[in-house]
């Protein structure tokens, strides 16, 4: 019996022995680098550079520390390179490092001069971005004016000293990142998106949600200058997540009738197949979507319009602006009731509004720096635009549609959006953009989309 003790107890210390070497060699992986990343990240932009043959994705790190050869810069591109966005809306670059000693002369070579804070070295870039480094991992952030340099630099000596717990491992978003299977992805928060393009994510959330609870997951991939975005949204909340699935299930496969409509020099295009009355129940309780909506519905009835979709449904801007409503809206109709109400709209139309005819079944607002000509064809198809021209051209042919590639990677998705790069003015946006160029070269739209 004692025997038989001395063996159970024995082979138990062996068990412990090469479990615990097991888990020494696993934290010792080379991923402690991903520590850097704050938990409270709103945004993981993963590459895996050794995955993306023939496209630029090293090319930041050129562009951003002016390096000539990458495979002796110290910094180890077998690894994911990540991009983020942390809790206080600061961009960053984290990569492993391979060689401190090379990276450090290879900083030296491009002319930067280093300072220490605590046991990690950093250099300013001219570019107003600011690189940090330990023996492991390189982290960039920024841009920033030099006066918030010092700030900045403290910010990411706490950032290069977390561990797993301070990390973006913590985070759900990593294992969401982690499911992904791609070359590149990116899951967000979708309050880290630029305001103009949120409305679709959060379509079927609860009004009083959070953006912030509402996740963006997708894999991307460049191709003929197109930044296309596949994927779904979910939420880490049991309630959201619900409501957002139940969402889902109210998009069909887009028929394709109005994505030649949109033009290569439009701002935005949404392409959905839906039955109205259920889509309608969605944009009700989306804040974006109504504020949109909210000054010409004063004047004219769009609730009712929406509620009579079934179909195709397009919505292209050609300007982002918040003073104006421009919109071009094409869908197929299963009837239009609310034609019987027109004479009554035009009574009761907002002062300093108009609503007049411009055809049959086809009539225009006037109001609040807003012109809108809307109509119906016999066929049962809403045609809408800034002018009547515009409205014409809302359910046919633009002269410049987009590309033939991008029309069949819409077609047959569940829902679809087109954004013009270039149409990425603000401030957010700018920032992303300055991230994104570098890695992907000159790239003229993005394009998400979802079959879920």
């Amino acid at each position: 019996m004692k025997i038989y003790n001395h063996f159970r107890i024995t082979l138990a210390l062996w068990a412990f022995s090469f479990l615990s070497t097991v888990g020494i060699l696993s934290s010792c992986s080379g991923s402690e680098y991903i520590n850097a990343i704050p938990s409270e990240s709103q945004m993981l932009i993963r590459l895996n550079p050794a995955k993306l043959s023939g496209t630029k994705s090293p090319l930041i790190l050129k562009t951003l520390l002016h390096l000539k050869d990458l495979d002796e810069s110290g910094i180890d591109l077998s690894k994911d390179v990540f991009f983020f966005e942390d809790g206080q809306g600061n961009f960053g670059l984290c990569a492993k490092v391979s060689s401190d000693s090379k990276l450090e002369k290879s900083l030296q070579k491009a002319g930067l001069s280093l300072t220490k804070r605590r046991d990690y070295k950093f250099a300013a870039l001219s570019s107003g971005w600011v690189i940090g480094f330990s023996d492991n991992t390189a982290l960039l952030m920024g841009p920033v004016v030099p006066a918030a340099q010092d700030d900045l630099i403290t910010l990411m000596a706490r950032y290069l000293g977390s561990d797993e717990d301070q990390g973006i491992k913590s985070s759900p978003m990593y294992a969401t990142s982690d499911s992904i299977d791609a070359p590149m992805s990116i899951v967000a928060q979708t309050c880290a998106l630029p305001q103009q393009f949120v409305a679709p994510f959060t379509m079927g959330a609860p009004k009083d949600a959070d953006p912030a609870d509402v996740i963006l997951a997708a894999a991307m991939e460049v191709k003929n200058g197109h930044l296309l975005m596949h994927g779904k949204t979910l939420s880490y909340k049991k309630s959201i997540n619900s409501a957002l699935v139940k969402a889902a299930n109210v998009y069909r496969p887009i028929k394709g009738e109005y994505i030649k409509a949109m033009s290569q020099d439009d701002v935005l295009g949404l392409f959905l197949n839906v039955d109205g009355k259920q889509f309608h129940n969605l944009m009700i309780q989306n804040r974006a979507a109504t504020a949109m909506l909210a000054g010409i519905n004063t004047a004219i009835d769009m609730d009712n319009i929406i509620k009579s979709v079934n179909g195709d449904l397009t919505l292209v801007t050609s300007s982002l602006g918040k003073d104006n409503f421009r919109m071009m809206m094409a869908a197929r109709l299963s009837g239009a009731p609310w034609l019987a109400d027109i004479d009554y709209w035009k009574k009761s139309v907002p002062a300093g509004g108009h609503i007049g005819d411009w055809g049959k079944n086809c009539y225009y607002y006037l109001g609040n720096g807003t012109t809108y000509f809307f109509g119906v064809t016999q066929d049962m198809q809403y045609m809408s635009g800034a002018s009547p021209e515009e409205a014409k051209h809302s359910i046919t042919t633009s002269p410049k549609p987009l590309s033939p590639d991008l029309q069949k990677n819409i077609k047959g998705k569940k829902l679809a959006m087109v954004v013009n790069f270039k149409a990425l003015g603000n401030s957010k946006a700018a920032a992303i953009t300055s991230l994104l160029m570098p890695m992907f070269g000159n790239i003229n739209t993005i394009v998400y989309t979802t079959d879920k």
